[in-house]
């Protein structure tokens, strides 16, 4: 008997197991991953938070300590 099934042979998921707030923290991550892996200067605090979706007014002084 092998351990897993393999690929293909899963059958069907369990509904149960399903969690929406880890897909969509996944989901975060890796828009934060492949941004950063493109990006040649570090993200600034005001593109993250346009990755996350975020919309927050930046004041003047956050966007000067951010240079």
């Amino acid at each position: 008997m092998e351990p897993h099934p393999p690929a293909g042979e899963l059958g069907p998921l369990d509904e149960r197991l399903r969690d929406d707030a880890v897909l969509a923290e996944i989901d975060l991550v890796s828009r934060l991953m492949i941004a950063a892996s493109g990006a040649v200067t570090p993200l600034t605090g005001a593109e993250i938070d346009a990755l996350l979706g975020l919309d927050l007014p930046v004041t003047h002084d956050q966007q000067m300590n951010e240079r």
